[in-house]
Formats: structure tokens, C-alpha cells, sequence
């Protein structure tokens, strides 16, 4: 689980640096709004990384937590199956493949898990109040 949450945080620095890198010089518009636009975009695909790395013990407890840890997940998995669908560069079609496994991996491994077994039953033995 560690190792999970670790790659988590890795991925997440490398979303908000990898587009820095392979945009070629002068590829990005001077255009503020644009620019704003696409600054935005990186940082919400990256959130979902942190949120997995930071808060990974709590998503066992929290459905509210897994929901909005599952929806920024597929911001970047969604980016990322654009980026394959469109074509380009070898670079941006492994940077996005890579991107995509370790979502569904996050997704199945952390946000989709079940709940402990012990768990469930512990809540199924309880007992009944008396007077219900």
C-alpha cells in the first residue's frame, strides 16, 4: 500500500513537470487565457495523484473521499486516452499509457477496494438493541 501511495505522489509531480518538458519551444500560445486554461487543467490531473498520496489511509473509511478520489482519477486516465486516441509523439503516447495503467491501478487497488472482511462481520454480530 505504501509503495502505491508512493508512486501516487511520484506520478503527481511528474503530471505537473512531464508537459513542461515535452512541450517543444514556443509551442504554447502567448495567449494568457489559454495558458491559465491549460496551467488549470495540469494541476487538476495532478490533484488526484496527491489526494491518493496524501489521504490513502482515509479512503478506506470515507466513501465521500474514495467518490472525489475516483472522479480526479479519470480527469487525467480521460486526458490521457485523448492523447492516444489523437496521436503524436512517442514520448506523449508512453507518458500517457504509463499515466493511464497507474490510474486503473489506483482506482482498483486503493479507491475501489472492499471493505475488510473482519469488518463486515463485526457489523453483522452485532446485536440488537434490546427494546427494537
Amino acid at each position: 500500500m505504501i509503495l502505491l501511495r508512493l508512486a501516487s505522489l511520484v506520478a503527481g509531480v511528474l503530471v505537473l513537470i512531464a508537459p513542461a518538458i515535452l512541450i517543444r519551444v514556443g509551442g504554447m500560445p502567448p495567449d494568457a487565457g489559454r495558458a491559465g486554461a491549460t496551467l488549470a487543467c495540469v494541476v487538476l490531473a495532478a490533484s488526484g495523484f496527491f489526494l491518493v498520496g496524501m489521504a490513502g489511509q482515509r479512503l478506506r473509511r470515507s466513501t465521500l473521499l474514495r467518490a472525489l478520489a475516483a472522479v480526479l482519477l479519470g480527469v487525467p486516465t480521460l486526458a490521457s486516452a485523448a492523447l492516444l486516441w489523437r496521436g503524436g509523439s512517442a514520448d506523449v503516447l508512453w507518458l500517457a499509457g504509463a499515466v493511464i495503467a497507474l490510474s486503473v491501478l489506483l482506482c482498483l487497488t486503493v479507491v475501489y477496494r472492499s471493505a475488510p472482511a473482519m469488518a463486515l462481520l463485526a457489523l453483522r454480530r452485532r446485536p440488537s438493541a434490546p427494546g427494537s
